[in-house]
């Protein structure tokens, strides 16, 4: 028995229709957003320990799309994903009343568990589990804190730095955070610290170890190793400066070659965490260690 050609143009509509519901949702619920990402690039503009904050939402969603082969698989929950999603647009409007940043960002975060419910059922949330707690960091770190562990920070920088310093015989004394040469006294300060780029650095290497090393525990070590990297690399950073401010000038303190010289550091140190990514990878597939796939095989051949 045949169709009526009304019915199947009419099936046909509801279809396409219904597959655009998914597309019309996100971008509405982008738009609802973006009063908080325009907050969250005022923040990396204004607080020197919120810099990376608006890279967080841009990173997670680049991982979501990588991923999203692997969401797949469970049932979609349509009625528990728009409860989610309304629970996250209600936290998102006390939010926006109040000006609180953690509680707008908490309401994305419950809103994308929604929206990841709806789409892909509650399996999708233990999978994008990672990106979910990822995006916890895109609330700016309590300043008091911060500044506490800065000056902390700043003390052991200076005491590496002498040290080096003295190695490679730059007759240098250190008192506090200052650095005393024979013709002037450098201070390390509370932005050569290293803690902005400490901070930059660990959500980038976080975000990279998911993205390119194959065991949760490679995804660690990487993470992990972002720490210690960024400290030598700030630390080489005040080597450098306080060594070409006696051999050259002091200019070298102030000047354009401050700029490069911290500029040069931080390629470094990215080097550093790309090599390391590169030996953990080349471990694994020394020891036959399979990575963790990103793409459902099944859903991409029926694609």
């Amino acid at each position: 028995m045949e169709r009526d050609p009304a019915i199947s143009l009419l099936i046909a509509s509801a279809l396409e229709v219904s597959a655009q519901v998914p597309l019309a949702a996100s971008a509405l619920l982008f738009v609802i957003y973006v009063p908080f990402f325009k907050r969250l690039i005022s923040i990396s503009a204004a607080n020197g320990y919120g810099g990376h904050v608006v890279f967080v939402p841009i990173i997670a969603a680049i991982m979501l799309f990588i991923e999203r082969h692997c969401l797949r698989g469970g049932a979609p929950r349509r009625l528990v994903g728009i409860a989610f999603v309304a629970t996250g647009l209600a936290t998102l409007g006390l939010g926006y009343k109040t000006g609180h940043i953690p509680s707008q960002a908490l309401a994305l975060i419950v809103t994308v568990a929604g929206w990841l419910v709806w789409s892909y059922g509650f399996s999708s949330i233990r999978r994008a589990g990672f990106i979910l707690a990822f995006l916890l960091l895109m609330i700016p770190p309590p300043t008091d804190s911060v500044t506490a562990i800065a000056s902390h920070v700043q003390r052991f920088v200076a005491i590496c730095s002498s040290l080096v310093l003295r190695a490679i015989q730059i007759p240098v004394e250190q008192h506090g955070l200052f650095l005393r040469l024979p013709t002037m006294t450098l201070e390390v300060a509370e932005g050569c610290a290293g803690l902005r780029f400490l901070l930059i650095l660990s959500v980038l290497g976080a975000a990279f170890a998911r993205i390119v090393t194959p065991t949760m525990f490679a995804q660690v070590v990487l993470t992990v190793a972002s720490i210690p990297i960024a400290m030598v690399a700030n630390t080489t950073r005040v080597v450098a400066i306080v060594a070409g401010a006696y051999v050259i000038g002091p200019h070298v303190a102030s000047g354009p070659l401050h700029y490069y010289i911290g500029r040069g550091c931080w390629l470094l140190a990215f080097t550093a965490l790309i090599a390391i990514a590169g030996l953990l990878r080349a471990s694994a597939a020394h020891n036959n260690i399979r990575p963790r796939s990103r793409i459902n095989v099944s859903h991409t051949l029926v694609e």
